[in-house]
């Protein structure tokens, strides 16, 4: 049991139960009900006590998150890229249609177990992962190895000192627009954004492949902003346009890069993948359905 990172309440201008200032505080916690269930339990905990529902939050309080598992996840067979490992840390490639972690066997991190190198450097029971991509997104997890690299690593994730990359690809002609302020869930988002790719499209006219970096770490944030733009993503089953998601393609989204300070060694880290196979080979497909059924044939003429 260990305590995994905290908050200070600096300012406080409304009395507040603790459920409702820690809804979003966290990022290991991505539901209201998981924060019920954490405050309940004492995962979630006030200067190091355990508190009920009822408490409210005041200035000078310490939110504190809190590791109180105990047996390790079953392994989970599925083959698994890892891209990245040292004692500290991994990286692996989440592929598309299974949560990162939570109470399901079909996860990510119960693909993980066994898999890692092991390290004699103050280890955690099982690697965990510091981040969460949704289910049908693809790409880099970072894991923690050890539970000082789970500690520093969700520290450089809260100051937001963990750069990441996603492509995407949109229906439509990108208009060159290079970054999305609009408010997501009445909080403050914003995405920078860089034209890539364009394939003509048959049922689109074309196709844009998209750079995306959020700034900020909205719930959904990139599937909502392109969507409020007209260019939801490819594949978007929630967000996207009925009749044109390509049902059972999977969402067209990943995470290719993560750039960081490892906090361990110090060293600034670099991690990248391509974009997966199935991106280029559905920008092909639609530009060769699109010459072969909307560009005029060539034909001779004797007139």
């Amino acid at each position: 049991m260990h305590k995994v990172k905290h908050h200070f309440i600096e300012t406080l201008q409304d009395s507040v139960r603790i459920e409702s200032y820690c809804r979003g505080l966290f990022v290991e916690l991505s539901s209201n009900k998981s924060v019920k269930k954490s405050v309940k339990s004492g995962v979630l905990r006030v200067g190091g006590l355990k508190v009920n529902s009822s408490y409210f939050v005041k200035k000078g309080d310490v939110i504190e998150l809190w590791d109180l598992e105990e047996s390790k996840p079953e392994p989970f067979d599925l083959a698994i890229e890892i891209v990245y490992e040292d004692d500290y840390l991994a990286v692996v490639l989440k592929p598309s249609g299974i949560v990162t972690s939570g109470n399901l066997f079909r996860t990510l991190e119960n693909a993980v177990q066994g898999k890692l190198k092991p390290t004699d450097k103050n280890t955690l029971k099982w690697p965990k992962p510091i981040h969460r991509l949704d289910a049908p997104t693809s790409g880099l997890v970072i894991f923690a190895k050890t539970v000082e690299a789970r500690v520093l690593l969700g520290k450089l994730l809260e100051a937001k000192k963990i750069d990441k990359t996603y492509v995407a690809l949109v229906p439509g002609l990108w208009d060159g627009e290079n970054q999305i302020d609009t408010d997501v869930d009445g909080k403050k988002a914003l995405t920078k954004l860089k034209l890539l790719k364009t394939e003509k499209s048959l049922n689109n006219g074309d196709i844009s492949m998209l750079e995306l970096k959020p700034v900020t770490g909205r719930t959904h944030q990139l599937r909502k902003h392109l969507s409020s733009k007209g260019f939801p993503i490819i594949g978007d089953k929630i967000y996207g346009i009925k009749g044109n998601t390509l049902l059972h393609k999977g969402l067209f989204l990943s995470a290719v890069s993560l750039q960081f300070e490892h906090p361990i060694t110090k060293e600034n880290l670099t991690v990248k993948v391509d974009p997966p196979v199935k991106f280029m080979r559905l920008m092909k497909r639609e530009l060769e359905r699109f010459e072969k059924y909307y560009l005029p044939t060539n034909t001779d003429s004797n007139e």
